[in-house]
């Protein structure tokens, strides 16, 4: 295990069953990766160490990872060789091994609660946070009591029973946090299973690009016009929303 730490392995490859090559849909996205097939596997190659150390990879079923060295294949972190380096292999990025189809939109129709075939999923990687799903008694509290400069650069609409504020720097108020990926609004530590469709997915939803597309964790989305966001003041936010004894 010692000449494996002290001479790091910059070359890893992943062999998994080619009945379940669905589940590398989660690395799809990692465009640095090459895929074949043989008659069992499908392997992928060109994995970097940050990327087999990762919990998406060590997450895999049914998968192994291996290194190379002098045409043979060990299993990560083993000294010892499993078997020969597979041969005549027909490389190819790995989006042309895992071909993905959109699903159907309806285009005359945008629901609150729709729900499609694309996923996010948890990310590994930080995001700055660009928006926040407040509850609207509890943004009203500090938006009518803040100076005019806090709430300077900031937009905001009304979301059902919650406001959704815009902008850096956010306020100060609980709520669900959200970073801007094009005119996606994703929930914050999370990213699309899928990112490099994310551009045509947005094309089927908002063909026009009038929207910004409120994403939830479970799937289901809010679409936005952006028109209807107003700048955040204290007289916009009062004037939206009647002062009543139990809050606004």
């Amino acid at each position: 295990m010692a000449n494996y730490t002290a001479n790091p392995v910059t070359d890893h490859l992943l062999e998994i069953p080619a009945a379940h090559k669905e589940l590398l849909g989660q690395i799809r996205h990692w465009d640095n990766l090459k895929a074949a097939f043989d008659e069992r596997s499908l392997w992928v190659k060109d994995i970097t160490p940050e990327q087999a150390e990762s919990a998406i990879i060590k997450g895999l079923p049914y998968s192994r990872v291996y290194y190379a060295k002098d045409g043979l294949l060990f299993l990560k972190g083993s000294l010892l060789p499993v078997r020969k380096m597979p041969h005549n292999l027909l490389w190819s990025p790995l989006t042309y091994a895992l071909p993905v189809k959109l699903p159907l939109f309806n285009h005359n129709y945008f629901g609150i609660s729709q729900k499609i075939g694309i996923r996010i999923v948890p990310s590994q990687k930080e995001q700055p946070v660009y928006a926040v799903l407040a509850e609207r008694t509890a943004a009203g509290d500090y938006i009518n009591t803040a100076p005019k400069v806090r709430l300077a650069g900031l937009q905001w609409v009304g979301v059902n029973d919650e406001v959704l504020i815009a902008g850096t720097p956010l306020l100060p108020v609980a709520g669900a946090s959200y970073w801007m990926y094009n005119d996606f609004l994703l929930p914050a530590g999370f990213d699309f299973e899928l990112p490099l469709l994310a551009k045509k997915l947005m094309q089927q939803i908002d063909p026009g690009n009038s929207m910004m597309i409120l994403w939830h964790k479970d799937n289901s989305y809010i679409p936005i016009e952006k028109e209807a966001f107003m700048p955040l003041s204290i007289s916009s936010f009062r004037l939206t929303y009647t002062i009543g004894q139990n809050g606004y």
